[in-house]
């Protein structure tokens, strides 16, 4: 099922990445980075995409229990599996041999078991594309939720799924508190920390929240969608924070995670609002891509343009345009050619 508006939400979020990327990249290797100004909290990009993943798993599972009376969780998994999994083990293995194979045994095990979010909890990452954590997070997220939903009471759904949410955002403060008070062991202190500070599960969820209370027509989020001066605000605070470098202390991602769903839902439902352009369609359909081959590309733009003797703004220029122009051919051809075909045969694994 297609809902307007969300290719070109990911496509805002994939380049948002790929610009910051580029600016870390620079700084690695020694080049002048301030365009970082232009998306501060470019971070923040990983966190809608996390909402965008909940809200739309859920809106889908709930259509699929009420048009079939159940949820199929052979088709569900294999439907993830196909459009994830090629192009994840794709990149680790092209990152590996012609990137970086400074990669530790402990974190090839983890990120090739779908858990590249563990070694960056335990201070390592996959170096060739470091990228691959939120992955993984996604990953685990759809390994849960669906069981998640089918046990859940199916009476005041919503309530329960938020209450999960807010479960799982009290649950390192929780085990950290527990830690303090017994054993007081640092290392398990920093990697509870670290682990849930990348692994947004809360973020997913409020997604889901929104995106069953959608699916099922309940009031509340009717009443939101169909006014379209909320749905603009809905929009303009997204984005007025998220530019604007607010900060909303340890509990940022989450603030940021209930305007993302609300920006979502508007521009999902409401019908009188469209942002979609064709040029964000296209980049929303090959953001998957965008985000998977743009550190490795980078890498190789800025090691080769660092040999010569450039001028800064002139650096920046070739830079930008390398790396954009090279990740979009790459991403485009990769999504017609390799992805394609695991995206067909997923489609024998659809809900009719």
């Amino acid at each position: 099922m297609y809902l307007k508006g969300l290719d070109t939400l990911r496509a805002v979020a994939a380049l948002i990445v790929v610009w910051s990327h580029i600016e870390i990249i620079k700084e690695m290797y020694g080049l002048p980075t301030n365009w970082f100004r232009f998306f501060p909290n470019a971070h923040f990009s990983v966190t809608l995409f996390f909402v965008l993943s909940g809200f739309l798993i859920t809106f889908l599972l709930t259509k699929e229990q009420e048009n079939t009376g159940g949820i199929s969780l052979k088709k569900f998994y294999m439907r993830r599996i196909l459009r994830i999994w090629p192009l994840y083990y794709l990149i680790l293995l092209l990152s590996y041999f012609l990137g970086s194979s400074n990669v530790s045994i402990r974190t090839i095990v983890l990120s090739l078991m779908i858990f590249p979010n563990v070694p960056l909890a335990l201070k390592s990452k996959w170096e060739g594309s470091p990228q691959v954590w939120s992955i993984g997070v996604e990953e685990q997220f759809y390994m849960f939720w669906p069981l998640l939903f089918l046990l859940l009471p199916m009476r005041r759904k919503s309530l329960w799924l938020f209450v999960f949410c807010l479960g799982i955002t009290a649950l390192p403060y929780c085990l950290n508190y527990i830690n303090i008070k017994t054993i007081y062991n640092e290392k398990l202190y920093s990697f509870v920390g670290k682990f849930f500070y990348y692994t947004k599960f809360n973020c997913m969820a409020l997604g889901g929240v929104l995106g069953y209370s959608v699916a099922k027509g309940q009031r509340w989020i009717k009443a939101f969608y169909n006014n379209t001066f909320l749905v603009i605000l809905s929009i303009l605070v997204s984005f007025g924070i998220w530019f604007g470098n607010a900060k909303f202390g340890r509990f940022s991602d989450e603030v940021y995670a209930v305007f993302f769903a609300l920006m979502i839902t508007g521009v999902a439902m409401n019908p009188r609002i469209s942002i979609d352009t064709k040029v964000t369609k296209f980049f929303g359909k090959i953001s998957y891509g965008l985000y998977m081959y743009h550190w490795m590309i980078t890498i190789w733009v800025v090691k080769f343009l660092s040999k010569y003797e450039i001028e800064n703004s002139m650096m920046n220029i070739l830079v930008y345009l390398l790396v954009f122009g090279l990740t979009t051919l790459v991403s485009w051809i990769s999504y017609h050619t390799f992805e394609k075909y695991f995206l067909d045969i997923k489609k024998k694994f659809e809900i009719k």
